[in-house]
């Protein structure tokens, strides 16, 4: 990155900059619903300005255009209006299937069929209904919001991106107006290798995590991290030697932190929280916190991801609270 006489950071990709060839091909970003490649052959651009030194609240696109969207915003927008019927009847049953010590298959099955009148009629709740199970009670909520708002969270990760939703689009177009502080209404094109997705279509990197995942992109963007860590965090990912694809990295973490989710591994921390989504997303933003400091100690390249992926996802599954607070302590990637 070079900075610009308007004072922002000038993006230039590790390929651009450096001129060397690293062999991406072989690594993989591997999960149970999620496989990113990374191709070989991709290319990316270099006229767009990647950060600035404006707080996250007063950043906005070029040419007066309004302020990108805040995660607040399009979470309101994306989940009040809709009821999630089908989703969350999948959701629920993946969320049964995940507890360990869960029911036998035969009597599960009896119940699935039951859960989209639980829903349509709002009767009985989420919490009551998974508490008539013993599956569900290893890892009981004691409120009823809280056990709504875990399902919605899993349900919302099912909904894959729409053209025909104008607030998938305010979503996506969010995310690139917050790191590349321009517009562009263009749904394809490599304008989105730019902030680290793998080709010209964003949503085809979705797979096991829906809308869910651009979500906590947006909420890391723009209410998540400083202006200042924003800038040290694309300044690694588009080192020379050490860059990675920042959006592909954070759907990784997303998928990891679902699994948590669905297992209710989560429930002691988000009723401390008092809130299911304050609490996933500050283990997201700790696992970004986490993840750079080994980034860059470590002098890791592209080819070491793997393994640290690997240490981002033990620390979830085995401390949590450590990576949300993280969140809550960590200013600064050094």
């Amino acid at each position: 990155m070079n900075s610009t006489s308007n004072g922002r950071i000038q993006y230039r990709s590790p390929i651009e900059l450096a001129k060397t060839e690293i062999a991406l091909s072989n690594v993989r970003l591997e999960s149970k619903d999620l496989t990113i490649e990374f191709p070989e052959s991709r290319k990316y651009s270099s006229h767009n300005s990647l950060a600035s030194t404006l707080p996250n609240s007063q950043r906005t696109s070029v040419d007066g255009q309004m302020a990108a969207s805040s995660f607040q915003s399009v979470w309101t927008k994306l989940t009040v209006n809709t009821d999630f019927i089908a989703e969350k009847t999948i959701a629920t049953r993946e969320m049964l299937d995940s507890r360990e010590g869960n029911a036998s298959p035969v009597s599960s099955k009896s119940l699935f069929t039951k859960l989209p009148s639980y829903f349509a009629c709002g009767l009985p709740s989420v919490k009551k209904w998974m508490n008539r199970h013993q599956s569900m009670k290893d890892y009981p909520l004691r409120s009823s919001a809280l056990a709504d708002e875990q399902v919605l969270i899993i349900a919302v990760s099912k909904v894959a991106y729409s053209n025909t939703e104008p607030v998938h689009w305010e979503l996506l177009s969010s995310i690139y107006r917050h790191i590349a502080q321009s517009i562009s209404d263009d749904r394809y094109g490599a304008h989105w290798e730019k902030i680290g997705f793998q080709g010209s279509d964003p949503a085809l990197d979705l797979r096991g995590v829906g809308v869910f995942g651009l979500c906590q992109l947006l909420f890391l963007v723009s209410n998540g991290l400083t202006s200042q860590m924003i800038d040290q965090l694309l300044q690694m990912a588009n080192n020379p030697l050490q860059g990675f694809p920042f959006a592909v990295v954070g759907l990784n973490w997303t998928q990891m932190i679902l699994e948590r989710v669905k297992r209710g591994k989560l429930n002691h921390l988000a009723t401390k929280e008092n809130s299911f989504i304050s609490c996933v997303n500050g283990i997201y933003r700790g696992c970004f916190i986490v993840f750079l400091k080994f980034w860059k100690t470590r002098k890791c390249t592209i080819a070491d991801f793997g393994g640290v992926a690997n240490e981002i996802k033990d620390l979830i599954r085995r401390r949590p609270k450590y990576l949300l607070n993280m969140a809550i302590l960590g200013t600064s990637i050094d």
